[in-house]
């Protein structure tokens, strides 16, 4: 599976929480990569959460705002207590982000609902356990 890409479809809109969104964020979150945080026009608070940790970068993107910083130990604290959000009209929303780009190929879009993994972790061990415990909530693919 080392140089699988993998796609993540949350299926179960009964989750109570984001426990394996969480546990996805523990893997790929790593002190020193990259992040971008996308966020609708209308998301204030959201962009004034993701602004504590980065700033707005220039893009052709209208409707929204991305923010860029590095990810350090103040960020995955942040990701990590993050609560499933109770707004889920459109979305089972895991994340209050609509998308959370990594720089080592994680991405968590649709406000968690689907994630994408462009790369494996060498130690997967956990990470393939977790992907056994989230067939229950998801369809995976793998490419």
């Amino acid at each position: 599976m080392r140089n699988s890409q993998i796609e993540i479809q949350m299926t179960n809109n009964f989750l109570k929480d984001n426990y394996y969104w969480k546990q996805l964020i523990t893997i790929f979150a790593v002190v020193g990569l990259k992040f971008e945080i996308h966020c609708w026009r209308e998301e204030i608070e959201e962009i004034k959460a993701g602004l504590r940790f980065g700033t707005v970068k220039t893009t052709e993107w209208e409707h929204g705002t991305v923010i860029e910083g590095v990810i350090d130990d103040k960020f995955i604290d942040m990701l990590y207590s993050t609560t499933k959000p109770l707004d889920n009209r459109l979305y089972n929303k895991m994340t209050p982000f609509f998308s959370i780009f990594f720089e080592n190929g994680f991405s968590s879009e649709h406000y968690g609902t689907e994630i994408h993994i462009l790369s494996v972790p060498i130690d997967n061990t956990d990470f393939t356990e977790l992907l056994e415990q989230l067939r229950e909530h998801a369809v995976i693919n793998e490419f």
